[in-house]
């Protein structure tokens, strides 16, 4: 977490002011007002046009895009360097002041992943990594910051809204401090150069427990045509209930994470924007989807994460 606390800082004056929610309110019979939530207007924004991007950072650099992957017995082993093989955008921008440097990391992960008995929530991991040399951080170092300065953390602000700019460019990624560039969401421009037109399922990457990731096209359950999958997740309809200082007030309207809850039936993925299905690789296995609704990166882990993925190593 060390590395991606600094950018919380730059922002606490732009999270203060939208701490606080105006919405209409009605009054109860006791006279007392209440938050009428139903139909909140949602912040959520995610770029998919890929020609948004034009910075082609490895010339800009000098350093070519790297992305090793090395198996011994169960154990996958990926090296990459953060230097994406696709345009970028322009960095530092008036969202996100940091400019994009070679950020060397090596991840492992088990080549025989397992759902685990419980999930694990991805907060203070790195989900995943893509084979553009970049990795996916779906959380964010900005949290509720109340009047009296006081930071909650159980309060995490998404990149994905529309209210305070964090800096994304065309594939909803942006810049730690340390010149780190990391996806949050769909990486448009490493797509586009796929041809990801849902013609065919396209492998992406690996998550952190060794499942892996395919962008939003997959095989429907008769294993023959190709379908576009979104996630589960819905704005909660009823208020945040904090008192605006130590945390949030007003209606849920996607300013953070918390604004979400996964609601079982309405996706053909879990939780976790996971399920098994036929893919390329196999006739039956589980895979996470990356999806170009809320919240488009995976946010949590069906499997066991490795603990190179964890912030704290």
């Amino acid at each position: 977490m060390k590395t991606v606390k600094a950018l919380s800082l730059i922002f606490v004056s732009l999270i203060m002011a939208c701490s606080s929610d105006d919405s209409a309110t009605e009054d109860d019979q006791d006279g007392t007002a209440t938050l009428d939530c139903s139909d909140t207007s949602s912040l959520f924004t995610i770029n998919l046009d890929p020609e948004d991007c034009s910075i082609d950072i490895q010339s800009q650099l000098g350093v070519n895009s790297r992305y090793t992957e090395s198996i011994s017995g169960n154990t996958r082993t990926i090296g990459i360097n953060g230097v994406a093989d696709h345009l970028v955008g322009e960095f530092p921008n008036g969202g996100n002041p940091n400019t994009i440097a070679e950020a060397s990391q090596t991840f492992s992960m088990t080549t025989e992943p397992e759902l685990a008995n419980d999930i694990t929530i991805g907060q203070g991991y790195t989900f995943g990594v893509l084979f553009s040399g970049v990795a996916v951080d779906p959380y964010t170092a900005e949290f509720f910051v109340g009047s009296t300065g006081t930071m909650n953390m159980e309060w995490n602000i998404t990149t994905l809204q529309s209210t305070t700019d964090l800096g994304l460019d065309c594939n909803n990624a942006h810049v730690q401090p340390t010149g780190r560039y990391h996806y949050h969401g769909t990486p448009s421009n490493y797509l586009d150069g796929l041809n990801a037109d849902g013609t065919e399922m396209i492998k992406v990457g690996y998550a952190a427990d060794g499942f892996p990731i395919y962008y939003k096209y997959g095989y429907a359950n008769d294993g023959n045509t190709i379908a576009a999958f979104e996630s589960g997740y819905q704005l909660k309809t009823e208020p945040r209930g904090g008192d605006g200082i130590s945390a949030p007030d007003g209606c849920p309207d996607g300013y953070y994470f918390n604004d979400y809850e996964y609601v079982d039936g309405i996706s053909e993925l879990d939780e976790c924007n996971g399920r098994f299905g036929k893919t390329p690789e196999s006739e039956n296995e589980y895979y996470y989807v990356i999806t170009d609704n809320f919240p488009s990166s995976p946010l949590c882990f069906s499997g066991t994460p490795d603990q190179s993925f964890n912030f704290g190593n």
